[in-house]
């Protein structure tokens, strides 16, 4: 049945209603926030299409056509390209790695106990209290005494040790929350410790382990001062340590540097929208547990 006019006013109405003070204000506020992160992203992708002589003649101009020669030119005249992979080897290389060691290392603290584990525990948490710049210059001299300087490894391996502390804190306080008599049950019907954690165990862990995951692969995809520590020059080093380089070589050419700072976010943005709902979850669950 079609509404009149009365009554198309007064479902207005009370939709109206349904909003308070409150809620107009945490509204408007999440609108200005909104506007304020998006509009450097925004300023960047429009620019990434302009030319240098557009972008100097009239910085908050838009662009008169899309084409992509300045996605072209970047990737032509800088080692863009070569940063891409080298951000996306260090990012899938840590998170494998942290996969397969953080939560069987935090397994193993909450479930062999003792004052051993505690202690190893300690020295976890102990590595959340120190700053990478207290650690910055042993672990320069100690890469490149082994011969690891320079190289993709040795920030794999230093992205490794600073997200351990954090994974083992998060996955300890997940795996007090899964029932002893589950494992106890797999270790009756033959299962040893490996098998149960793997089979059993980290099943049971996915909400945690995928935001963890997550955070952790926006953090080494967008990590800057790591990468620019422990790669030379000789390197292209990864997305954001190449943009850095380009403000000094380019100056002339910011519409490439808007272009590769366009390409930068892109992989973060994507990723983050894709498992949105695993990470809410995650951290859902994390509060309720906490």
């Amino acid at each position: 049945m079609t509404l009149g006019k009365s009554g198309r006013r007064a479902t207005r109405a009370r939709a109206r209603e349904r909003y308070t003070v409150g809620e107009i204000v945490v509204m408007a506020v999440l609108a200005v926030l909104t506007l304020v992160i998006s509009f450097p992203v925004l300023y960047a992708l429009l620019n990434s299409f302009r030319t240098y002589a557009d972008i100097t003649r009239d910085p908050m101009g838009l662009p008169t056509s899309f084409n992509l020669d300045n996605y072209t030119k970047l990737f032509e005249r800088t080692d863009f390209g070569e940063a891409i992979l080298n951000t996306l080897i260090i990012t899938v290389g840590t998170i494998v790695l942290l996969l397969l060691l953080v939560p069987m290392a935090a397994y193993g603290i909450e479930r062999i106990g003792g004052r051993t584990s505690r202690w190893i525990y300690i020295l976890f948490i102990a590595g959340l209290m120190i700053p990478f710049q207290v650690r910055m210059i042993p672990l320069v001299k100690g890469m490149n005494e082994v011969g690891l300087y320079g190289t993709l490894t040795s920030v794999i391996l230093v992205h490794l040790g600073g997200s351990a502390s954090f994974g083992v804190l998060l996955y300890c306080s997940f795996i007090k929350g899964v029932p002893v008599e589950i494992e106890e049950a797999a270790h009756v019907d033959g299962a040893g410790r490996i098998r149960t954690f793997w089979w059993i165990v980290f099943p049971m862990l996915l909400p945690v382990t995928s935001a963890f995951l997550i955070t952790q692969a926006l953090g080494l995809w967008n990590d800057f001062f790591i990468p620019l520590v422990f790669l030379d020059s000789s390197s292209a080093g990864t997305i954001n340590v190449a943009i850095s380089r380009m403000v000094g070589l380019l100056t002339s050419e910011w519409q490439i540097i808007y272009t590769g700072a366009i390409l930068a976010i892109i992989p973060s943005v994507a990723i983050f929208a894709a498992f949105q709902r695993y990470f809410v979850k995650g951290m859902s669950v994390g509060a309720v547990k906490g």
